[in-house]
């Protein structure tokens, strides 16, 4: 007759059965919380709306630079209708963000290291622009239209990135108008560049 012995578990097998479990559900816990593909494209549409309402917001600024600097009429007319555009894009924005939780506009968009680099770069041309102390003349003209002419160039590309990101239809239809002011102005400032500041 075989007598069957049961031996309590030793130490070490209890601490890989807890090591197991735990992994188990470590693992377990990881693939519940990545993020899905929507949720993953919604936080990157997050950055790029919150990019966007930061130059909106921020570029209506250098009017107060702008408005005391001598320019040329053609220059002035533009400069001044793309401040307009900026500050309704920012206030459409601010509407939207309100009203469609799909759109945030508060998101954080780049490292501390990034962010500090984008403020040195802003005093810096606001030193140009600056009135009396500033660059005068053909200088500051050119300086001023390249700074509108490579935003608007940064902001045409972001809007058509996200574009394809975007599935809320009335987020894609305000991304559809943006992006084509955006290059519609873009190819304003190009021209007058072309035109009068660029040799050929």
């Amino acid at each position: 007759m075989l007598i069957k012995v049961t031996y309590p578990p030793s130490n070490l097998t209890r601490c890989l059965t807890t090591a197991l479990l735990l992994t188990l559900a470590a693992c377990s816990h990881m693939s519940n919380t990545k993020p899905s593909p929507d949720k993953a494209a919604r936080t990157q549409l997050s950055i790029g709306y919150s990019l966007l309402y930061q130059e909106a917001d921020g570029i209506p600024k250098l009017k107060w630079l702008l408005m005391f600097k001598d320019k040329p009429e053609e220059m002035g007319q533009l400069t001044h209708d793309l401040v307009k555009f900026y500050q309704q894009l920012a206030g459409t924005m601010q509407s939207l963000a309100k009203n469609n939780p799909a759109m945030r506009i508060d998101a954080t968009t780049m490292s501390a290291i990034e962010s500090e680099e984008r403020k040195a770069l802003g005093d810096d041309l606001a030193k140009d622009l600056a009135p009396v102390v500033g660059k005068t003349g053909i200088a500051f003209e050119r300086e001023a239209l390249l700074m509108f002419y490579n935003a608007l160039n940064e902001q045409r590309h972001l809007a058509g990135v996200m574009l394809r990101l975007e599935t809320d239809p009335a987020l894609k239809k305000f991304l559809e108008t943006t992006k084509a002011h955006l290059e519609e102005n873009y190819d304003r400032i190009g021209a007058l560049l072309n035109r009068r500041y660029f040799t050929h």
